[in-house]
């Protein structure tokens, strides 16, 4: 039925067209019946059935020319909006993250030049971004490099003179690890690009053993609670539950636990993973902004560090498995970030590619 839909241009164009027509015929049929018929000449005055059946007549013909041009008018009309409506949804489908989608370009008039230069812009993006993908990894693996000797060369500084100083460095060199881990991580979700095997994945062992290696709590789950399953990748959804931990400890204050429940969205079955600290809270003007990369609140130290990749990742990786992430914070300075994942319901399928196609991040 979609191929029937017509949008607001062709309600504006056609019936327009239409009524014209139609004014044109209406008009024409008045002016004959009060101007009538002039007779013919000396001799051959028209009778007033013959006057009649004139303008009965010339009514019909233009209510047949009306006809025509309104037939002949809709294949016409129609296809305009056809091909707007088809460069809408090729705008559309490109905006929302198929990067690969280009407009058809049908003809050489206006509507095909605007498909061209579409293409075009679509063209020049995807070079851009090629570039910046190319760039960024060579980049990473640059920084790796200089990495790997720094660190070598810190081992055998303890070995040597068994420095106080090199506990300090091990910790910089490893957060330089962590930092261009999560860069290339974070540029593989922009791009689409495959970052493990689905399968299905427990939620609950993983936070479980994400909370006990991090020393935090685990709140229990009710007996005969349903499984806490869901698609997708393992490795992510422990970075995504790793990273909320390890923010909530960093940025937070103790106590901090985590908690799993079910829940449900737009009617939709999900599993909720919820992560409270008790710290200082987050005003409500910047809950959504500190799942922006490297996002410092304003006036804050750039002794303290940013809030760096961690919280975009976990909302890329929610939005990769097809949920979402947010932040709320009570007036007790009680913080509670929380991700919601649909639930396996025994139907979605495992193999390499994405659980669902990549879309970006909404404002939650």
């Amino acid at each position: 039925m979609r191929r029937f839909r017509r949008r607001h241009l062709f309600w504006q164009i056609y019936p327009t067209l239409l009524i014209s027509v139609a004014l044109v015929a209406v008009l024409g049929a008045i002016v004959w019946h009060l101007s009538g018929v002039a007779p013919m000449g000396p001799g051959f005055p028209m009778h007033r059935p013959s006057v009649q059946r004139f303008q009965v007549h010339s009514l019909a013909m233009l209510i047949m020319v009306a006809m025509v041009v309104g037939v002949g008018a809709y294949p016409v009309i129609s296809r305009i909006t056809r091909r707007l409506e088809a460069l809408r949804a090729s705008v559309e489908a490109w905006g929302g993250g198929d990067l690969a989608r280009r407009a058809a370009i049908d003809g050489d008039d206006e509507i095909a030049a605007v498909a061209a230069s579409f293409n075009a812009a679509a063209d020049r993006t995807d070079a851009l971004l090629s570039a910046h993908k190319t760039l960024l990894a060579h980049a990473s693996h640059e920084l790796r490099s200089p990495l790997a000797r720094l660190a070598l060369a810190v081992e055998m500084l303890a070995e040597a003179s068994g420095g106080s100083l090199v506990p300090v460095i091990r910790g910089e060199i490893a957060e330089l690890d962590m930092l261009v881990e999560e860069i290339l991580l974070a540029s593989r979700l922009d791009h689409g690009t495959d970052v493990g095997r689905r399968e299905i994945v427990d939620c609950l062992a993983l936070a479980a053993e994400e909370a006990a290696r991090a020393g935090v709590q685990m709140c229990d789950v009710p007996q005969g609670s349903p499984a806490f399953e869901v698609v997708g990748s393992a490795t992510l959804l422990r970075r995504l539950i790793r990273n909320l931990i390890e923010n909530a400890i960093k940025h937070g204050a103790a106590p901090v636990d985590i908690a799993l429940r079910h829940g449900t969205r737009d009617g939709e079955a999900m599993i909720v993973i919820a992560v409270h600290d008790h710290g200082m809270g987050i005003p409500a003007a910047l809950r959504n902004r500190v799942f922006e990369p490297f996002f410092r609140p304003e006036g804050s130290a750039e002794a303290a560090g940013s809030w760096g990749l961690g919280l975009s990742l976990v909302r890329q990786i929610a939005n990769r498995h097809g949920g979402r992430a947010s932040c709320s914070s009570s007036d007790a300075g009680i913080t509670t970030f929380t991700v919601e994942l649909p639930i396996n319901d025994g139907q979605g399928s495992t193999g390499d590619s994405p659980p669902v196609p990549y879309r970006q991040p909404d404002d939650y």
